[in-house]
């Protein structure tokens, strides 16, 4: 299992190895984001939508949630992360798609039946 310290390990061979081979492509996307595709997916630890479609940073605009679940539009005033995420992809970046991403044994649609 990963701990704290293999995140930190982690974090230094990106840093010295992946940020210099990519360095051109992170300086276009400090400019900013226009990714075409957004995916809604379950938070599970299993199932990593970068991975899973074989996708580079700033080719997708991803929200992960329990079970992938979309809660009700509301105006009412309260937190409303999956909500204002997806609002944010389709008036701001002006993403064309939106892919709601399931996958099997997910515990969040097994605790909500």
């Amino acid at each position: 299992m990963t701990k704290f310290t293999d995140l930190l390990d982690g974090y230094r061979r990106f840093r010295s190895d992946h940020w210099q081979v990519q360095r051109e492509r992170w300086n276009e996307l400090k400019e900013g984001q226009s990714p075409k595709v957004m995916i809604i997916a379950c938070s599970d630890s299993r199932v990593d939508p970068t991975q899973i479609f074989d996708t580079n940073p700033g080719e997708t605009f991803i929200v992960r949630n329990v079970a992938a679940l979309v809660p009700p539009f509301e105006t009412t005033p309260g937190q409303h992360g999956v909500s204002a995420a997806l609002e944010f992809a389709v008036q701001f970046l002006k993403v064309e798609e939106v892919v709601v991403m399931g996958h099997g044994s997910c515990g969040g649609c097994a605790a909500a039946l």
